[in-house]
């Protein structure tokens, strides 16, 4: 499957202008309140929405439409996980790891009060994104993230270059890379989902 589009740098401006516009207004939220719990809760929420965008822009921009020098897949190796989507790079001590590193980083933000908030919003996001995107890949995400299962296997299938973000939909919705909402996921994109090519190589190996 072809997973690099054409790239637009025209595009990553706008997207970075329009978002600007948007964690400016919330983190304004959080200052204007200080000295209340609404500091804590829109710096979190600042930070929260900054690491959504930055899991848009790196998908989008960094592993698809290739915004780097040489215009090749060589940082992120984006197109293998396209190709075998089942297997995750990422295993449960990596997940382990953060999740404790997490409750720290929260820990500290929640003590502090301070605008070290806003990095701790950044962090749960990356942790949630870390662990939804394994659930994502198991079947058990169709009873847990119906919704968003079926936008990520549409990503991985029918629509390579649409819906890059499934922390949030804010910004596949306002940049116009949602996938169509009428489009529904057949068998034959589950079987693809989550067959994992690599056991089916290693097993065909050993058989030989």
């Amino acid at each position: 499957m072809q997973t690099i589009s054409k790239n637009s740098p025209r595009a990553l401006q706008l997207c970075l202008i329009k978002a600007s516009l948007i964690f400016a207004f919330i983190l304004s939220l959080g200052f204007y309140a200080k000295g209340t719990l609404g500091y804590f809760i829109f710096l979190f929420l600042g930070g929260w929405l900054i690491w959504t965008f930055a899991e848009y822009v790196i998908h989008r921009f960094l592993m698809h439409e290739l915004l780097i020098p040489g215009q090749k897949d060589t940082l992120f190796h984006h197109h293998e996980h396209h190709s075998n989507p089942s297997n995750l790079k990422v295993n449960f001590f990596h997940r382990t790891f953060t999740l404790l590193l997490g409750i720290m980083i929260n820990w500290v933000a929640w003590e502090r009060n301070s605008t070290f908030t806003i990095f701790a919003g950044f962090f749960t996001g990356f942790l949630m994104y870390n662990f939804l995107h394994y659930l994502l890949h198991k079947r058990v995400g169709k009873y847990l993230f119906p919704r968003i299962q079926r936008a990520h296997i549409l990503h991985h299938t029918k629509y390579p270059n649409q819906g890059y973000s499934f922390s949030t939909i804010l910004w596949d919705w306002l940049f116009h890379t949602l996938a169509p909402a009428h489009v529904q996921v057949t068998e034959k994109m589950r079987e693809n989902y989550f067959k994992n090519f690599n056991k089916g190589q290693e097993t065909k190996s050993h058989s030989t």
